[in-house]
């Protein structure tokens, strides 16, 4: 590898909220938030620099290579032809997605999505006056399964505005298939139903699962989806905040547009993410992804197989995407209630309860693996040691 991925900071020390340490304690392993613990591409390191060496942070637009970097990542990586005028840029992906929510449905309005879910997104539909409208996950063979039945019946009664979907999925680490997409959108385009969909998780892919964007898809979905994504999740650039909103529609884009004029986001445009962004989408970072890829998955399995080998109570789905890991806990004997606490307390481990992610969560956790081989391997030594093996 040309790149060193066991080699990192010392988050503890670098104000990481992932490697926050509880008063009295300096051990705790970082394994909740969903970030990287690796240097970034050199990529980054270089675009940033030259931004920081001019000294100017004066109102700019936003350079001709950003877009042909853009549209031609889209079209390099998915054969998925994207036009400059779809491209619309905030600083946050939950932010998009709650004005977009804002822009597009009315208090009272129920929205739909998967479960378990990413508790943001349902904090920015009940945030919006809206309802949330769950459509849990069929847990099957260590696999979770779209339930198609329950997602058109609730649209029938229900009657949803808008439906969001989170691919790949987050917590299960789902990607969903071709199929499955076109399925969801047959459904949602019978009932008028708009398609917002969150693809913050689709850069880092395993074993052959290929992301297809749901624009990608066919130009009936391109008439009722809308697409959010960032570079952050498979290049560890969320200090650098940049989300892009992809909207074909024009109507659906005027809308939009009209809605976000009075937050005047048309200036936030944060210099070092752009310069960063149009490095990374030109191609400049694509061997470190496919590097920090190959390493994930060494520690994804290694995981699975030290589980396995120790005879450990608990069970590690086996994620299809991103840097996360869905583990059901329910042989354990622990609460559901106290898992965080009891992984905190006993493994020295801080993860996320699965509980937080929605009461479909439960007896499960979520545990990052994006970090060094030699903690990872002192997480399995401590939960080995916590149960007793």
């Amino acid at each position: 590898m040309d790149y060193d991925f066991n080699k990192t900071l010392d988050h503890r020390q670098d104000q990481s909220i992932r490697w926050q340490q509880p008063e009295g304690r300096d051990d705790i392993l970082g394994m909740g938030t969903a970030d990287l613990d690796y240097f970034c591409a050199p990529c980054v390191k270089e675009a940033t620099l030259a931004v920081c060496e001019e000294n100017t942070f004066n109102y700019r637009t936003k350079p001709k290579a950003y877009y042909e970097a853009i549209t031609g990542w889209f079209q390099r990586r998915h054969n998925m032809a994207v036009e400059k005028d779809w491209i619309r840029e905030l600083p946050s992906t939950v932010g998009s997605i709650r004005l977009t929510i804002g822009a597009f449905c009315k208090p009272g309005d129920y929205i739909l999505m998967q479960t378990p879910c990413f508790t943001p997104l349902k904090a920015a539909i009940e945030g919006a006056g809206c309802r949330f409208l769950e459509n849990p996950m069929i847990l099957r063979d260590g696999r979770y399964e779209m339930d198609f039945e329950d997602f058109e019946e609730k649209i029938k009664a229900y009657r949803p505005s808008m439906f969001i979907l989170v691919s790949p999925q987050n917590p299960t680490g789902r990607v969903f298939t071709k199929d499955e997409l076109e399925r969801m959108v047959d459904i949602c385009e019978k009932y008028n139903v708009l398609i917002l969909s969150d693809e913050v998780h689709f850069l880092i892919t395993y074993d052959g699962h290929t992301h297809t964007p749901i624009l990608a898809l066919s130009e009936k979905a391109r008439k009722i989806s809308i697409l959010v994504f960032s570079f952050s999740k498979g290049f560890n650039i969320m200090g650098l905040p940049h989300a892009m909103t992809l909207i074909p529609d024009p109507n659906l884009r005027k809308r939009w547009d009209d809605y976000l004029i009075p937050y005047d986001f048309h200036y936030a445009v944060n210099a070092f993410s752009i310069a960063a962004v149009t490095a990374i989408a030109s191609g400049k970072g694509d061997a470190w992804l496919e590097e920090v890829t190959a390493y994930l998955k060494e520690n994804r399995d290694y995981f699975v197989q030290a589980v396995k080998a120790k005879e450990l109570p608990i069970t590690p789905l086996i994620p299809e995407a991103s840097f996360l890991f869905w583990i059901d806990c329910r042989k354990t004997g622990i609460a559901p209630e106290k898992l965080g606490q009891a992984f905190m307390e006993q493994a020295g481990i801080s993860l996320n309860n699965g509980l937080d992610h929605g009461e479909a969560g439960r007896g499960f956790i979520r545990l990052n693996f994006a970090v060094t081989r030699e903690h990872l391997e002192l997480a399995v030594n401590r939960i080995a040691k916590m149960f007793g093996k």
